[in-house]
């Protein structure tokens, strides 16, 4: 494909997973194969609504080299090895969504589906957690790919990976993977994400919201404290999220230090200090909360690893995402 038009469609391709809910802020990214020895890929913490042309970046698959300074997505070599096990396969999603994140939290190496889905079939497969960005997390990732002829795959306590042979056909079985969740949490009594769903309900301030779903509500009544599930609460939320009572001093003491909690009775408080931070961390809640409930009997991720990322997120993403 000609550089400027595989540019185009993952510019394309990022505002359409945005405002589709199949990923938040900047978690996830996308590639086109341009030819047998190049793609491009999206920057590294970049905003997907103001991609440009300049933020993808084309890379050479064999030495993974690439012009400028702006960095590629620190799943490049992750991305390299779809197009490598898969000669089929020219534009590649890895996403964040809800319903697969839930179910890649359970600890299951694979998943049987209520049928056979287009590009899916009728089991998913999941790799090994690896930290983000890493060679563990590629070589997990790439072992399930190479097993299997599913186009999607999970990513333990991570998200999913699809791919397809056009933008058009990737994103569709980024939208069936999601189904085909969703309706395998129904059957497991977990309250599934659907597209066009809010993300949350009440709007307090321009930089506070309450996110009362029922995933939150629900996951409330069982427990006293959210641990990370998913790597992207560890990175936005931090190590754990405390279960408190309706207290208004507590409550007032947490939105004046942008504080966020989960409140017994009236939902998530999702507080920072810019609206976009709040929003976000409204999403990763919630699908962290689904994620909890979901992943019963298997345990949340390791305590230093989340620290890890949550120092990694403060000291480079949360600035590049602004």
């Amino acid at each position: 494909m000609e550089l400027t038009e595989a540019k185009k469609q993952v510019i394309k391709a990022g505002i359409e997973l945005s405002q589709s809910g199949l990923i938040a802020r900047t978690w996830g990214n996308v590639s086109c194969r341009t030819d047998e020895e190049h793609f491009v890929i999206t920057a590294s913490g970049r905003n997907y609504l103001t991609l440009t042309e300049d933020e993808v970046i084309e890379i050479n698959m064999e030495s993974m080299e690439y012009e400028g300074n702006i960095k590629p997505s620190s799943e490049k070599k992750l991305h390299r090895e779809v197009y490598r096990l898969k000669p089929k396969a020219n534009f590649v999603i890895h996403t964040h969504q809800s319903n697969a994140s839930a179910v890649a939290a359970m600890g299951l190496k694979s998943i049987k589906l209520d049928k056979a889905y287009p590009g899916i079939g009728d089991e998913i497969f999941c790799a090994d957690y690896g930290l983000p960005g890493t060679k563990k997390l590629c070589k997990n990732t790439a072992s399930v790919i190479a097993g299997t002829n599913s186009q999607a795959v999970m990513m333990a306590s991570h998200g999913a990976l699809c791919y397809g042979s056009s933008y058009e056909e990737a994103f569709q079985v980024a939208r069936t993977l999601e189904e085909a969740c969703g309706k395998y949490l129904e059957n497991l009594g977990v309250h599934a994400w659907k597209e066009g769903e809010k993300a949350y309900e009440t709007v307090e301030a321009e930089n506070v919201i309450w996110n009362d779903s029922p995933a939150v509500m629900k996951l409330m009544e069982a427990r006293k404290v959210l641990k990370p599930y998913l790597d992207d609460f560890a990175q936005l939320a931090g190590t754990s999220l405390k279960v408190i009572d309706d207290d208004e001093n507590a409550i007032a003491a947490a939105i004046k230090n942008n504080k966020p909690m989960l409140v017994r009775g009236k939902g998530a408080l999702c507080v920072a200090a810019e609206r976009g931070d709040a929003e976000a961390l409204s999403i990763v809640i919630e699908k962290n909360c689904r994620a909890a409930l979901a992943a019963i009997g298997s345990k949340p991720i390791n305590y230093f690893e989340c620290a890890l990322m949550r120092q990694i997120y403060l000291r480079k993403y949360s600035k590049q995402s602004k």
